[in-house]
């Protein structure tokens, strides 16, 4: 091999890595029952296919119709049969609030902390390599060291994209629950972040 040639060789996969770590593609939701891949330009899985644009999505979420659209201030459009509203918000912490779907989203993002409620479960989280693991609350036995998939890259993106990517990666969470329906016993306040959990669960390996 040329001398040209190696080092364009080397160039290539030095960009490559480079991309990659940048956050061109990313995974999120379950390894196990819905995994996804994220770039700039879409979002698929097993039963996904998203069309990713700077303001919006359209396709086939875990065999749903998606068509959303985003700015800083809200999330609209379709979700399945009925429609989605997230209302946004950036300062001190980072909320999301609304339905999607007509399911209830509220999330909320301040330092390493996540809280959230999607439909009947809630998710008391923090930062770890490559997501957040915490608990989980479904109206059952609180699931200790509880692990979502979510890096670092993919909460760095736009607000709007960055909220609907995480509110469908805690939909496929949530849906892979199924016990006998209740309501969620956790509600979001603006204060509620004092009430976080002392002790979180990191997932091994990670």
């Amino acid at each position: 091999m040329s001398r040209s040639l190696l080092l364009s060789s080397l160039l290539v996969l030095t960009v490559g890595c480079a991309g990659a770590g940048n956050g061109l593609r990313a995974h999120m939701g379950q390894s196990s029952n819905e995994p996804m891949v994220v770039s700039s330009t879409y979002v698929t899985g097993p039963s996904s296919s998203l069309s990713l644009r700077e303001d919006g999505m359209r396709g086939r979420f875990r065999d749903r119709p998606v068509e959303l659209k985003w700015d800083y201030q809200q999330v609209t459009g379709m979700f399945g049969t009925q429609p989605a509203k997230l209302e946004l918000s950036e300062g001190d912490d980072t909320r999301a609030s609304g339905t999607l779907g007509g399911t209830p989203v509220d999330l909320l993002l301040k330092d390493d902390v996540m809280l959230a409620r999607v439909g009947m479960c809630s998710y008391f989280m923090r930062r770890v390599e490559g997501g957040y693991a915490g608990k989980r609350d479904c109206s059952t036995p609180l699931e200790e060291e509880f692990y979502v998939d979510f890096p670092q890259s993919l909460q760095e993106r736009p607000l709007g994209q960055m909220a609907t990517l995480l509110t469908l990666t805690l939909f496929s969470y949530t849906e892979s629950f199924s016990p006998t329906l209740s309501p969620a016993r956790f509600t979001l306040t603006r204060d509620f972040a004092r009430g976080t959990p002392a002790t979180y669960g990191r997932r091994c390996g990670r």
